[in-house]
């Protein structure tokens, strides 16, 4: 869980210090007024708690402080990633409101837009089979990801796009109903800014 979080810090850091490389107070800063920077580290705490078990003397106590954070986090926000999401580290959400993750599987170096929806399929369940989103997949503003599918590395979803079957590498994909705009897309800029990849 640590080396993810680092992650996290260090995309958050890139992306919203005035520099790219920030000192240790604007790093302070980003942390405590960084409200989806808030809703990972919720999501992070809930992800350890579900998946490393804590001995039960402190389990219900950790169970509850997490439940808390979470519902604050809900109700400030709009933005709620279920604790048994399995999110790789470097996971960038520009703006936290009207995010929902459900159980899903995602990669390293996402990039989550505003009024982004992933989970089931309505009315699925688990066995159906979860959305896999590879590493650095870039998802637009109000699209929806849903179902056992797969969205392959490197691949971008323009905003207001629902996505229910499977998505191939570096592609540009579009609308509802949803269609494979260009091939061979290049969404390093949507990912990483025009800043240096953190390393």
């Amino acid at each position: 869980m640590f080396e993810r979080v680092r992650r996290d810090l260090q995309r958050y850091f890139t992306f919203e210090s005035r520099t790219g490389t920030p000192g240790l107070a604007e790093k302070a800063a980003i942390v405590l007024k960084n409200h989806a920077l808030k809703g990972v580290l919720v999501y992070r705490f809930g992800a350890w708690i579900h998946e490393k078990a804590p001995p039960a003397p402190v389990r219900l106590p950790l169970k509850l402080a997490y439940r808390a954070l979470d519902e604050a986090v809900t109700a400030l926000w709009g933005m709620h990633i279920h604790a048994t999401a399995q999110i790789d580290g470097g996971l960038y959400v520009p703006h936290p409101y009207g995010i929902l993750i459900g159980r899903a599987r995602l990669g390293r170096d996402c990039n989550i837009s505003q009024g982004v929806t992933i989970g089931i399929r309505p009315g699925g369940d688990e066995a159906e089979g979860l959305p896999t989103i590879g590493d650095r997949v870039w998802i637009g503003p109000g699209s929806i990801v849903f179902g056992g599918i797969t969205v392959a590395d490197g691949t971008a979803i323009g905003p207001l796009t629902v996505v229910g079957r499977n998505l191939p590498p570096r592609c540009l994909a579009v609308g509802n109903p949803m269609q494979i705009l260009k091939k061979d897309y290049e969404n390093t800029t949507l990912i990483y800014g025009t800043r240096p990849v953190p390393k």
